[in-house]
């Protein structure tokens, strides 16, 4: 059929062919994605002992939906210590050590990271053996995501030794996404060679060019579902992540638990070191900096119980974000306006363009026909977008110019930049926030910092901050 159709009808019918198979593939690949998520159990039987000999970083990977979190470092740190291999002391008001112990009596069967972790406590000591809890940080930014990725590799990799966890792709479904992805990718390739070549320009190689261009769609599409790699559970790893989820529900119950320091690993053994991979010990946790602070995971309490909060910082979305909802709405219905005066330009011209590119058709395709359609292309989308950007400041800042929120939490993470700051606020009402922009100036009137407790006028849409101070004497912002 394609034989008795022009080069470049042929080569339309296979750009389209291409884009039906690769949202055909796309949808595929989002199957096999919802497939083949982690799912954590509910928690077994409340445990009263320790229900395996699973180590603690492995613990904390089968109960954080298969993922290594970073607190699996300071419990495997804290395992360390019930163990006897280390000690951690109190020597004043939340002030801890480390103190190394002899070698002789470190065990020769320690997995790589708990070795990693020992390592890491040895290159700090002082001559005395002692390293202070604040100087355990693994380095600069750098340094800290090469220490952490081989940490993690090695918890996943001990994990799958277990059979507790497994690849989230299996073997026949990137065979199944490999074969089925030639396909958009091959239409792709056909529809350019059909392409008829410009005015005195020699033909070249069908075949090789085919095949090259078919390898280069194939390659990025099968880049996806590595983006989307992680590990998920095996009947035995859902077994035993029941089982340590029942003993988290006891720790959780156990009065003074979640606030105890690591220096009472000498009370509760290695009950601690698994409360901190479960969660329930964020007292212990949080007076074992191991690692570079995280931007967007804060430990917090306010509202009663220690939880992980996401932090979100935004920058362009949403539009608007920090500005005064009168100036928001006044840019909003500016670029409204402006938009509207462009897109009664470039979208005609657009529809006008099309329409000539389609009618071409019918006398033979011309390239230059494509190369109008990508000029006038570019401006008609850029009119879009600014016009979609300018109705959501506009949806946003209209309601925010007559509500406002009180909000009390406490802060979670400042972030200081040469024009605006970044404040965290935790309220208590979600695991996610986002931090608000707020004057340099301002913040620093405020006299927060990390940790203190804030009060706050809001606009609940574009986060606007209009009063900001500590929660019991708060000043309105001049």
């Amino acid at each position: 059929m394609l034989l008795a159709l022009t080069r470049a009808e042929s080569a339309a019918r296979l750009g389209i062919g291409a884009a039906i198979a690769l949202a055909a593939w796309l949808l595929l690949l989002g199957v096999f994605a919802v497939a083949t998520r982690a799912r954590t159990p509910d928690p077994g039987p409340e445990a009263l002992e320790l229900p395996g000999d699973e180590p603690p970083a492995v613990v904390a990977m089968l109960t954080d939906d298969w993922a290594v979190g970073r607190e699996a470092v300071p419990a495997t740190l804290i395992d360390l210590a019930a163990r006897k291999i280390l000690a951690i002391e109190s020597v004043g008001l939340d002030r801890f050590v480390i103190r190394l112990r002899s070698a002789a009596s470190t065990p020769t069967d320690l997995t790589p990271y708990e070795d990693q972790v020992l390592d890491h406590v040895r290159s700090l000591a002082a001559a005395d053996g002692t390293v202070p809890c604040e100087a355990l940080t693994t380095g600069p930014e750098g340094e800290s995501k090469g220490w952490w990725s081989r940490f993690e590799k090695s918890v996943v990799a001990d994990a799958r030794d277990r059979g507790l966890s497994r690849s989230r792709w299996s073997r026949w479904m990137l065979v199944v996404l490999g074969a089925t992805a030639l396909v958009p990718a091959a239409l792709a390739a056909l529809a350019l060679v059909f392409v008829p070549p410009q005015d005195n320009a020699e033909e070249e190689n069908p075949v090789g060019a085919f095949i090259g261009l078919t390898a280069m769609g194939w390659f990025p599409l099968m880049a996806l579902p590595r983006k989307l790699r992680a590990e998920r559970e095996t009947p035995a790893g859902r077994e035993a992540a029941a089982r340590w989820l029942g003993l988290r529900e006891h720790l959780e119950a156990s009065g003074g638990f979640t606030e105890a320091p690591p220096a009472a690993v000498v009370i509760w053994d290695r009950f601690l070191s698994y409360g901190a991979a479960l969660g329930v010990a964020a007292g212990a946790v949080r007076a074992l900096p191991l690692g570079s602070e995280s931007d967007t995971e804060a430990w917090s309490h306010y509202g009663g119980r220690w939880r992980t909060v996401h932090i979100d910082y935004p920058k362009r979305i949403p539009p608007g974000w920090g500005r005064h909802p009168l100036l928001a709405t006044a840019i909003g219905l500016a670029s409204l306006l402006g938009g509207l005066f462009v897109a009664r330009i470039f979208f005609p011209l657009m529809a006008d363009t099309l329409s000539d590119m389609f009618d071409s058709l019918d006398d033979g395709f011309e390239p230059l026909d494509l190369l109008a359609v990508a000029l006038v292309g570019l401006p008609t989308a850029f009119t879009a977008v600014w016009l979609a950007r300018a109705a959501l400041m506009l949806a946003a800042a209209l309601p925010d110019v007559f509500v406002r929120r009180e909000i009390e939490g406490v802060v979670l993470r400042i972030r200081r930049h040469e024009k605006h700051s970044y404040l965290a606020v935790d309220d208590g009402t979600g695991i996610t926030i986002k931090a608000w922009m707020v004057q340099p100036a301002v913040l620093d009137g405020a006299g927060l910092v990390q940790g203190s407790p804030v009060s706050a006028t809001v606009s609940p849409r574009l986060g606007h901050v209009s009063r900001l101070g500590n929660s019991r004497v708060g000043q309105p912002l001049s």
